[in-house]
């Protein structure tokens, strides 16, 4: 009740202030030269657009070399007229402007009475001649004609070309709709979101806000590489989208899209139903429906338009796949699970105290035992299991507009949208099964996202325009968990924050929950203002304009505040019986945290749009877009530097914390940043077109331009879990029984529960990371050249260059890292610097078995300070990032019922591990450490060692489109047979995502948690199926105290193709009215799909990459396989 109570109120205020900015940025203009039959210009011709669908009308003159300029237009058809005294008027119908297209059209005005006219029926140019920036327009026939998989546009943004969704699209954090998009090889948090003109990034994220749905969404346009200087903020492209509007006809529709598994294909991997023989269907029932509607308030001055789209599902896939123990395993015996039938990679013997691969029951862990009594049965010899899952989301979308044409020189604009998600956490839709809470996407979620622009064109003359516009975004992602059971109803003895709720991994097998699905809200805010003038004087089109901007975002996570449990392996050689033995690979546990962070953002432009001669214009001018960091109000920001601990400094605001460390107040910190601002960021921007034969249909461009990559707002999360504010602690290796007991397994007290910013004395090693001051922010170069041909009056192709380079990359680097003593024996005995014991130091019969926290470089080099500092990473700028690509283009507009598009990216893309789209996760950026100790040193060259493709471009990419209309017959029976058929489909085709191996646990004994395996044969492509992508023996673990020497990134995962159709046939009656009946097939062809990677390279199963998982090389998680949809539509 309390949605839709704020979705009218959203509604009504929206047309009680109707104004926005969309008339601003998210519009096009007409420019072009008159001349008269002998082809010499003509001045003072007046050149007058109208726009047919709202009577708006928009005048220029043309100067004294005929040139005219009719700026910032609405969106939609025009007819365009000129007229001169001594000459015939000119008419010229079937212009239709695109969204920020700048169509050149010339007129020849021939000598005549005023009282004729000249018409012409001719669509704009396909050549763009005056912009050198790579773009691609998907028009609204597109939208609402292509089939769309849950009928969210985002996924025609890659369509445009150049373009991938990124491997790993969103988080637990971001809005469901939401997609990482990476645009030529470019960071998938960096790509600059306008909706209507506004903003519509999701500070928190970096990714979009949702979308409006298909049939409330006009057209948008996907822009990149050497963009002019009014675009900012993101530096890898921009998509500027536009909603649908009244015009002075009433207009709209109402429709209902359903699915049924009936119809559907079944998942290569459901489960087998034993009465029939076949996979189980996944049970999904959907419905989507709702309507639009928009018209005149008054004609040819207001006009409003209204849309809502609601969607109701239920789905219980039966494809879910993990691995639980057997009642063998829980009897001691383990042989079969040991074996080579179980395992990819071969037989496993297991570590004592093993032996023959069997155990006493009795040294399993009680908590272990307990938890394995709680799953289901499986009959399968390696604990192979496949179940389902019940989810039943609800979403909504609730759109507002208003237009007012005050007058032919000032208009005011507004929209309002609400777009809201709901689903239960999966435990509580399936009570009987607790491994439903170990797949991805367990937690529940109540969630809504709100937008609103508003603003004012004026029109001071025919040749200055200006636009104010404000808006503002909120965002609420709130997620729940269902109640299960804690830790001590298990027998486990820790401290819980969230109750009825454990967290475990098991590498290869089962889990328990996640801690990104613990009940946590962000709710990011971002508030907007710019100002934006357009001059033409001469042959100069002027640009000047400036945006302001304000975020912040408020957060309470319980990301670690359950504990987590990570089993893999590296005990007894098998990460189920690491296990039951409650052998635990790592322990994690933070108290929640609540983060209030602000920030600022300005940006100031100039350009200029300058036709040099008639058949070269030049577009050149510049951006200042200074970084302000982020302010952290209740300052959970700190540093740390070496030199200040080696003199022996501490911080003067918490004198208890260690020196090297200072905090906001001490002297010299930046306010509650811990960052300085860079003023210093400046962004040239040039570009050339020609038109080499005049005639407005080949173009030939060329242009380079610097953005910069802002770090998106949840990059710090993780810092703030540093004490006196928070506290994380990591136990890796702790001991036997250390699932049972963790803190007592290490010697330890248990520092939880902990209060914020009352620590009396630092906790033993803690998790640090250190920021410096001084970094820069991410540099984007980039730079293109191309050749566009127009082939007779509807066809277009093109070929284009582009390239990127991207520094002042960030990342980051362990900087205290564990090791063995020089000269000491990896695996033999140590005498190690210990603060814990009462001798200082403690002889360790195999030193790799000493505990990581005592093998750390500080604890060995000042043990007084060392004792407090576990996991010290630092983030560094060094990284960086190159892309070449070559996108080839082909386009026929519809004419005679047929549209094609098509384009196809040929690309190579190279750098180092780049970050700032997500939180900071220490152990998990550059694979070498590098000391604190001796920073910056070596840094540059052992970063190197991390270089290799990128993780987000594929090689190659190919995408085509196509819709063919059957034509209106004259007879009855042929036009009620044949007409008003409309078949429309997708094929879109991808190389694999670059891969790792990983070796799935610390063999390096650094800390660091994702390590690469080493490559031992050339092989390493098995038989090309999903059931054995990787060929298992061409990889091996490293030596304990070694890093692998397989590189990032070195290898490439299954690439990708569906065919997506869609069937529609019209019945028209009245004037404008119709009925849809609709019919698409998604995946038509049943091909298989990999599913989505996961965000830890350690846990993927697309492929499965982590060399401690039995299951290496196979795919076990898949796409949607074919998925039919009915629909229909009734429109006026």
């Amino acid at each position: 009740m309390n949605r839709v109570l704020l979705a009218a109120l959203g509604v009504l205020l929206t047309l009680l202030l109707g104004a926005t900015a969309a008339w601003a940025q998210a519009t096009a203009q007409i420019n072009g030269t008159v001349v008269d039959s002998s082809g010499a210009v003509l001045p003072g011709v007046t050149v007058t657009a109208t726009q047919t669908d709202t009577g708006l009308r928009r005048e220029a003159v043309t100067d004294a070399a005929g040139s005219y300029a009719l700026l910032n237009l609405p969106l939609g058809p025009y007819r365009l007229e000129a007229a001169l005294s001594g000459f015939r008027n000119y008419a010229q119908t079937g212009i239709v402007l695109q969204v920020n297209s700048n169509p050149v059209v010339p007129i020849t005005l021939q000598l005549g009475s005023v009282e004729e006219t000249v018409s012409v029926e001719a669509a704009a140019p396909l050549v763009e001649t005056r912009n050198p920036a790579i773009g691609a327009v998907v028009n609204n026939e597109q939208v609402e004609a292509l089939p769309l998989e849950g009928r969210n546009p985002v996924q025609l943004i890659a369509l445009a070309g150049a373009a991938a969704e990124a491997g790993i699209p969103t988080t637990s954090r971001s809005m469901t709709s939401s997609r990482g998009i990476a645009i030529t090889g470019g960071q998938p948090f960096a790509v600059s979101y306008l909706l209507d003109g506004a903003m519509h990034n999701n500070v928190l994220d970096g990714l979009n806000l949702p979308l409006p749905f298909p049939d409330a969404l006009q057209e948008f346009s996907v822009e990149t590489s050497s963009q002019n200087a009014q675009n900012g903020r993101q530096g890898s492209g921009t998509v500027n989208v536009v909603t649908k509007a009244g015009t002075n006809l009433f207009h709209g529709d109402l429709f209902e899209f359903a699915r049924h598994h009936r119809f559907n294909a079944t998942s290569p991997f459901a489960a087998i139903d034993r009465a029939t023989g076949k996979r189980r269907s996944d049970g999904l029932v959907r419905n989507q429906f709702g309507g639009t509607v928009g018209g005149p308030v008054a004609t040819d001055r207001i006009f409003f338009f209204g849309a809502y789209q609601g969607t109701r599902a239920t789905q219980t896939p039966a494809d879910i796949i993990t691995f639980i123990p057997t009642p063998a395993m829980l009897a001691g015996d383990f042989t079969q699970i040991a074996s080579a039938a179980c395992n990819a990679r071969g037989a496993v013997t297991l570590a004592a105290p093993f032996a023959g691969n069997r155990i006493s029951p009795a040294l399993l862990s009680p908590a272990a035992v307990k938890i394995s009594q709680m799953l289901p049965a499986t009959t399968d010899p390696c604990g192979r299991i496949t179940y389902s899952r019940k989810t039943e989301p609800r979403e909504g979308q609730s759109i507002g507009r208003v237009d007012w044409q005050i007058s032919q020189n000032q208009s005011l604009f507004g929209r309002y949208m609400l777009t809201t998600t709901f689903w239960e956490p999966a435990f509580k839709n399936n009570p009987d099964n607790i491994l439903v809470a170990g797949t991805a996407g367990s937690g529940g979620r109540d969630s809504y996202s709100q937008s609103l622009a508003l603003g004012h064109t004026q029109v001071i003359s025919s040749t200055t325009v200006n636009n104010i516009r404000f808006s503002a975004n909120r965002t609420n992602v709130h997620r729940t968990n269902a109640e299960m059971f804690e830790p001590r109803d298990l027998g486990i003895n820790i401290y819980t924050y969230v109750p009825k709720y454990t967290v475990m991994s098991i590498t290869g097998a089962f889990g328990l929950n996640f801690g990104t699905e613990t009940d946590s809200w962000y709710r990011p805010n971002t508030y907007g203002f710019s100002d934006d003038l357009t001059l033409v004087r001469g042959s100069h089109q002027f640009g000047l304009g400036a945006s302001l901007g304000f975020n912040d975002w408020k957060t309470h996570a319980n990301i670690r505040s359950a504990g987590t449990f990570n089993f893999n392996g590296n005990q007894t050689g098998l990460p189920l019986a690491d296990f039951l033995m409650g052998r635990v690979f790592e322990f994690r546990q933070a108290p929640p945290f609540e983060l209030d962070i602000r920030q600022k953002y300005f940006g100031v432009y100039g350009q200029d749009t300058w036709k040099l001669s008639p058949n070269v214009t030049v577009n050149y001018g510049v951006r200042w877009e200074p970084w302000f960091p982020q302010q952290h109000q209740r300052g959970q920001i700190y540093n740390f530097d070496y030199q200040r601990l080696a003199s022996g400094q501490r911080s003067t605001v918490y004198p208890q914390a260690p020196p090297g460390l200072s905090y906001p107040g001490d002297p010299g910190f930046p306010s509650k940043a811990g960052m300085f601002p860079e003023w210093s960021n400046v962004q040239p921007r040039v570009g050339l077109a020609w038109d080499p034969t005049g005639d407005g249909r080949t173009s030939v461009r060329a242009g380079y331009g610097m953005n910069s990559n802002f770090i998106s707002g949840e990059f710090y999360f993780d810092a703030a879990q540093a004490p006196p504010f928070g506290l994380e602690q990591r136990l890796v290796n702790p001991g036997p029984y250390s699932l049972d007991d963790p803190w007592r397994a290490v010697g330890r007290a248990n520092p939880f529960p902990f209060t914020p910013g009352s620590v009396s004395e630092f906790p033993p090693y803690s998790l640090l990371i250190e920021v410096p001051y001084d970094l820069k922010t991410t540099r984007v170069h980039s730079w293109n050249v191309g050749v566009q041909r127009q082939v007779g009056d509807n066809m277009g192709v093109s070929a284009n260059y582009l390239g990127n380079w991207l520094t002042n990359v960030w990342g980051d680097v362990t900087g205290n890292p564990g090791g063995v003593p020089a000269g000491a024996s990896v695996t033999g005995p140590c005498t190690l610097r210990n603060p814990a014991s009462p001798t200082g130091t403690t002889t360790y019969p195999n030193c790799s078995a000493a505990p990581l926290d005592v093998r750390r470089e500080l604890t060995q080099a000042n043990p007084g300070v060392g004792q407090y500092i576990g996991y010290m990473d630092w983030v560094t700028d060094a990284g960086w990032q190159r892309y070449h690509g070559l996108l080839l283009s082909f386009q026929r507009r519809s004419v005679r019922g047929l549209s094609t598009n098509a384009n196809y990216t040929l690309s190579s893309c190279r750098g180092l591990i780049n970050q700032g789209g997500t939180p900071l996760n220490v152990g998990t950026g550059y694979m070498l450490p590098v000391s604190l100790i001796n920073q910056p040193g070596d840094a540059e060259a052992r970063f190197g060692a991390d270089e290799g493709p990128c993780s987000d471009s594929p090689r190659h990419i190919f995408n085509a489109t196509a819709s063919v209309e059957t034509p209106q017959f004259a007879g009855t029976a042929a036009r009620m047979i044949a007409s008003g058929w409309r078949l429309s489909g997708i094929f879109r085709a991808q190389s694999g995502l670059a891969l790792s191996v990983m070796t799935g646990g610390d063999r390096a004994l650094t800390g660091m948690q994702y390590q690469r395996a080493i490559q031992a044969g050339n092989d390493v492509y098995g038989a090309g199926t999903r059931d054995n992508w990787f060929n298992p023996q061409a990889f091996a673990q490293p030596a304990i105290g070694a890093h692998g020497t397989s590189k990032r990134n070195a290898y490439v995962g299954m690439g990708t193709r569906v065919v997506d159709l869609s069937l529609v046939r019209s019945f028209r009656f009245a004037s404008a009215q119709r009925i849809e009946a609709r019919v698409e097939a998604f995946n038509a062809f049943n091909w298989f799909r990999p599913g989505s990677q996961d965000n830890n390279p350690n846990n993927n199963q697309a492929p499965v990459v982590n060399l401690a998982n039995p299951n290496f090389g196979r795919y076990l998680v898949a796409g949607d396989p074919r998925v039919m949809q009915f629909a229909l539509k009734y429109s006026f």
